[in-house]
């Protein structure tokens, strides 16, 4: 029977380990930090419950939906509230719903985004070289400019015309000329891809990965081991011989070894088993770091919306969370908190900010916004979530490919997650990746058993 080595205990750690025990697959898993989740945890300050991002649940694969809904039982629950773009002390609806924008910045401007779309509807097939190429052809010059281009160049850190069209996720498909005129003949109305419902649990998103770890062998999960390097040999099956952790512990790969850490992370724990030329991609990958903040407030809310986004290349801040508005399980019902994010690179202004610097810098750009009276704030948390998102930037799928083509020699070798896969993804993905490993595992085994 495969035994499994698991590197990595976030979603797509947990979401592998999860379905290889559910096939009676043996596994150990291995985890850097003391605490399992990554980016999918749920922290406690006080009576307050807060996420480490503005995380939902997609009903997007009725299977993974399934899985996680029987583990989770009735603790799973519908939210429906959407979400905004703040773009000049206007409210956009995102993803952009086309009467909401006409509206909202007036006749003159709503002609000219009509113009766009139609435009746009000529040429939408074409293919997009760049992200702005994507974003222009989708939505038309001006909407694009407005409300989609300066947000994306603030979360990604690139000018756009750097950024690969596959940063665009499915919630931008829908501002076309189509939903335009369903709109227009059905005021009020919205297409089914641009409805605010997702899926959240009563307690917090970390609760899922919570019920992940729980339904595991607690002897199977080992935490606090950061892995050092990993020694190779024989470029076959078996290639990948020992892990080595921190005080000189090692662990023997058994059989077959799933990496959900960093793709450039893993590449130098692999050293000269793999060739330059994946080591000289895998230095040309980047990662977009989060600095988010947590601030409790002397109100009872600040909006409706489950998430509100800043593209105003003046502010850091890049998106805002309410915690109420997923759950009235997280926030008591006199007060509310805020968790706001601003994406960063190692060595930029942002990041090089003490947590004092940080905070002060986001309360006053709350303030700016008209978001937050200074007066109201009763406790603030700072968090640093690093590598959140691959920077898809233009030629990234090439070294990925490079790396990935390189990894082919190292037998025994599987990569998951966001972060191992380097793509933009959610936690039903995640589960997805996790899922579809275990059962190719397994039908692999009863062929060989065959």
């Amino acid at each position: 029977m495969t035994h499994l080595t698991i590197l990595g205990g976030g979603p797509a750690g947990l979401g592998v380990a999860f379905y290889a025990h559910r096939a009676g697959l043996p596994f150990e898993l291995y985890e850097g930090s003391p605490e399992l989740g990554g980016m999918c945890r749920t922290l406690r300050s006080g009576a307050h419950l807060y996420d480490r991002g503005a995380h939902r649940f997609h009903d997007r694969d009725p299977e993974i939906t399934r899985d996680v809904a029987e583990l989770m039982g009735d603790e799973l629950v519908r939210v429906v509230a959407g979400s905004a773009i703040l773009d000049g002390g206007r409210y956009i609806d995102f993803p952009p719903t086309p009467l909401n924008v006409m509206f909202a910045y007036g006749f003159r401007e709503a002609g000219r985004i009509c113009l766009d779309l139609v435009r746009a509807g000529w040429r939408r097939h074409a293919t997009a070289v760049t992200f702005e190429d994507f974003a222009i052809r989708r939505f038309g010059k001006t909407l694009a400019r407005r409300i989609l281009l300066n947000y994306s160049a603030k979360l990604w850190g690139l000018p756009t015309d750097q950024l690969s069209p596959d940063i665009a996720t499915r919630r931008l498909q829908g501002m076309t000329l189509r939903s335009l005129l369903y709109e227009l003949v059905f005021p009020g109305g919205k297409t089914e891809h641009i409805d605010g419902s997702f899926l959240y649990p009563r307690g917090g998103y970390g609760r899922i990965t919570d019920a992940l770890a729980g339904a595991l062998p607690a002897e199977s999960i080992h935490t606090g081991f950061a892995v050092e390097r990993l020694e190779c040999g024989g470029g076959a099956v078996k290639s990948i011989r020992r892990i080595h952790f921190s005080g000189g512990r090692a662990r023997d790969v058994e059989d077959r070894l799933v990496s959900t850490l960093p793709l450039p992370f893993l590449v130098g724990l692999l050293g000269d088993a793999l060739p330059e030329s994946a080591r000289e991609a895998a230095s040309r990958l980047r990662f977009r770091h989060v600095r988010l903040l947590f601030l409790r407030l002397a109100r009872l809310r600040v909006s409706e919306r489950a998430s509100i986004y800043i593209p105003d290349p003046a502010f850091c801040i890049s998106r805002i969370c309410e915690p109420k508005n997923r759950s009235s399980a997280m926030t008591p019902e006199n007060e509310t908190s805020l968790i706001v994010e601003a994406p960063c690179f190692r060595g930029d202004a942002v990041e090089q900010l003490s947590e004092e610097e940080f905070t002060r810098k986001v309360v006053a750009e709350l303030s700016a916004l008209g978001l937050v009276d200074p007066k109201e704030v009763l406790e603030t948390r700072p968090h640093f979530i690093p590598n959140a998102y691959p920077v898809c930037a233009n030629g990234y799928a090439r070294d990925v490919g490079v790396i990935r083509e390189a990894f082919a020699s190292v037998g025994n070798l599987e990569t998951l997650g966001r972060a191992g896969r380097f793509v933009y993804s959610h936690l039903h993905d995640q589960l997805r990746f996790g899922k579809d490993c275990v059962r190719s595992l397994v039908d692999s085994s009863r062929a060989d058993t065959a």
